[in-house]
């Protein structure tokens, strides 16, 4: 009976689904989980309604791959956002990204939320601070950098995906 209401306070269901906070990870679990990574210019970004194998987009974004740091993606891209889950979503933005991919079904998808696509600024990227006293305290830093310290950690792991075929 306990059991029952811990989950109870845990958790609030409602037809058809389950309603929870969303967990968020630090950036060597996002170098780690993503099928992808690369450095890309969103162009467009739309109210596109699309089901994946977990999640239920609405919004599209299309994407021109201008670096491959993991996995391998063809030049032009479908990235999907604003998920079904209230509690976090990814929500695309024109401009420069460092993006953290997965595959959700057939689609391309983030990781991490709303951590997994980080803006880019010049030559800049907003990162992880060096303390990681939080999350979500991030600072404009050194694109070459980053991408040096992620290119760093893949060869450590020895992480390889397989390529995508498709554009979506």
């Amino acid at each position: 009976m306990r059991l029952i209401g811990l989950l109870c306070l845990l958790a609030v269901v409602v037809p058809g689904q389950l309603i929870g906070k969303a967990a968020y990870y630090g950036p060597e679990w996002m170098v780690r989980e993503a099928e992808f990574i690369a450095v890309v210019t969103i162009t467009t970004v739309q109210t596109d309604a699309a089901k994946g194998g977990s999640w239920t987009y609405s919004e599209s974004a299309t994407a021109t791959v201008e670096r491959m740091i993991k996995g391998k993606l063809p030049t032009n891209v479908t990235l999907h956002g604003a998920e079904n889950f209230i509690c976090a979503q990814v929500r695309y933005k024109p401009g420069r990204h460092l993006v953290f991919l997965r595959r959700d079904g057939n689609l391309l998808t983030g990781v991490n939320w709303h951590l997994g696509h980080r803006p880019i600024n010049g030559d800049q990227v907003e990162w992880f601070t060096a303390a990681q006293r939080s999350l979500f305290e991030l600072s404009f830093q050194p694109l070459g950098k980053v991408i040096t310290s992620i290119e760093e950690q893949i060869r450590r792991s020895g992480a390889a995906k397989p390529p995508i075929s498709s554009s979506s």
